[in-house]
C-alpha cells in the first residue's frame, strides 16, 4: 500500500511539472475601470439639499499642499525628478527619488490640484499608507453618496460596492481624498488628495448634478503620445513600489516586452474589444512565441477605462489573478504599454546568464 501511495505522488508531481512546462505563461482577463460606465445624470431639480461637512481639512501632511502655488513644491522638496502631460489640464510632478516616498502631485496654472501618494513614508496625515481598514473606519464615516457644491451647480457622487471597498472618498471642507484599499491585505495602498473641481473633470464615480457639467478637452494625438508615456513609466514605479514594500525584488524594463504591451494595447483600443467580443486580439503566449524574448516563466495584465496609472495599479491589486502577476516572486523584467485608457503590464522571468557567458562578458569589458 505505501509503494501505491508513493507511485501516486510521483506521478502527479510529474503531471503538475508537465502542466507548467506546457503552459509556464499566465495571461489575465481584462479587467475595466469601476468608472467605466461614465453615467453622468442630469437632475431635474431645482434644489438639492447639500450635507453638512464631515471633516475638517487635514492642517499637515501633503494635503495642505493643494490650492499652493507650485514653488511651495520646490521650497519643500526641490525640483521634480520628471514633468510629464495628464489626461487633463494639469502636469504631474514626479518626485521618485525613493520607494517609500514616491509620490506625484498634479499641477494646473501654476497651482498645486491634486497630490497622489503611494510611498510608505509620505505624510498623507490624517491617514497612513500601510493603516489597516479597521483603523480606517474607525474615524472615517463611509458614503456611498456624497454632495458637493461649485457655485450653484450641484453634483452627487454616487459610489458603487465595489468602490466603497476599494476606492473609498472623503469629503473635507473644500477637499477630498480618495483612500485605495488594497483588500487582501486590508490596508491602505495608496491616498489622493484632489480639489473640487479636479474631481470632477476625472469623474472616478457616477455622477448625478444639477446645472453644468465641467467637459474636459480631448487632447491632441501627439500629446496623447506623451501621456500614455507618462503613464507607463508610473505603472512601473508603482507596481515596483508595491514589489519592494512586499519585500519582492523590483523588475527591470525590458524595451522589447515594452513594444509588445504597447501594441497589445493599440490593439484593444483600436478594436474596441470591450464592445466587439467576436474580434480576437493575439495571445501574448503567441506575440513571446514570435520574439526574441528569452524567458522562463512570463504573464500579462490588461486593463480598460482607468484614467490614469495609479487607479489602474489599484485595479490589478483588487484582482486575485493580477494581484499574483503583479507579486508573482520570480518576475524579473516587465514591459508596460499605454494607449489611451488601455493598459497592458508584461512581466518575465528571465533566466540568468550562465557561468561561461558571464565570464564571456567580463572578458569583453
Amino acid at each position: 500500500m505505501k509503494n501505491l501511495f508513493r507511485i501516486l505522488v510521483a506521478v502527479t508531481i510529474v503531471l503538475v511539472i508537465f502542466i507548467y512546462l506546457d503552459n509556464p505563461v499566465q495571461e489575465n482577463e481584462l479587467i475595466m475601470g469601476p468608472n467605466n460606465s461614465g453615467q453622468l445624470i442630469p437632475q431635474q431639480v431645482t434644489e438639492v439639499s447639500e450635507p453638512l461637512t464631515i471633516f475638517d481639512r487635514p492642517k499637515e501632511g501633503i494635503s495642505t499642499l493643494i490650492g499652493k502655488p507650485s514653488q511651495t513644491l520646490i521650497d519643500l522638496y526641490g525640483k521634480p525628478v520628471r514633468i510629464e502631460p495628464s489626461g487633463f489640464d494639469y502636469d504631474w510632478w514626479v518626485y521618485n527619488e525613493s520607494f517609500s516616498t514616491y509620490r506625484l502631485f498634479g499641477v494646473s496654472d501654476g497651482l498645486v490640484v491634486q497630490s497622489f501618494a503611494i510611498g510608505g513614508d509620505v505624510d498623507v496625515a490624517p491617514y497612513k499608507i500601510g493603516q489597516t481598514l479597521t483603523d480606517i473606519y474607525r474615524f472615517t464615516l463611509v458614503q456611498s453618496e456624497i454632495t458637493m457644491s461649485i457655485d450653484s451647480n450641484t453634483y452627487t457622487f454616487s459610489l458603487t460596492e465595489e468602490d466603497i471597498n476599494t476606492r473609498i472618498l472623503v469629503q473635507f471642507n473644500d477637499l477630498f481624498a480618495i483612500l485605495y484599499i488594497d483588500m487582501d491585505d486590508q490596508e491602505l495602498e495608496a491616498v489622493r488628495y484632489i480639489d473640487a473641481k479636479t474631481l470632477l473633470k476625472l469623474k472616478p464615480y457616477d455622477i448625478l448634478y444639477n446645472g453644468m457639467m465641467i467637459d474636459v478637452e480631448t487632447p491632441a494625438s501627439s500629446l496623447q503620445a506623451s501621456i500614455d508615456r507618462a503613464n507607463e513609466r508610473q505603472v512601473v514605479e508603482m507596481t515596483n513600489v508595491i514589489r519592494h514594500r512586499h519585500g519582492l525584488q523590483v523588475l527591470e524594463s525590458n524595451y522589447a516586452l515594452q513594444q509588445l504591451a504597447r501594441n497589445h494595447s493599440e490593439e484593444m483600443a483600436k478594436n474596441n474589444i470591450v464592445i466587439n467580443e467576436t474580434f480576437e486580439i493575439p495571445k501574448f503566449s503567441d506575440q513571446l512565441k514570435e520574439s526574441a524574448i528569452d524567458f522562463t516563466r512570463a504573464a500579462g495584465n490588461t486593463a480598460a477605462f482607468y484614467f490614469d496609472a495609479g487607479e489602474a495599479v489599484n485595479g490589478w491589486l483588487n484582482s486575485k489573478d493580477h494581484r499574483a502577476t503583479i507579486l508573482g516572486e520570480w518576475y524579473t523584467h516587465t514591459g508596460v504599454g499605454v494607449y489611451s485608457n488601455y493598459y497592458t503590464q508584461n512581466l518575465i522571468e528571465q533566466p540568468k546568464p550562465k557561468l561561461k557567458d558571464r565570464k564571456k562578458d567580463a572578458s569583453i569589458d
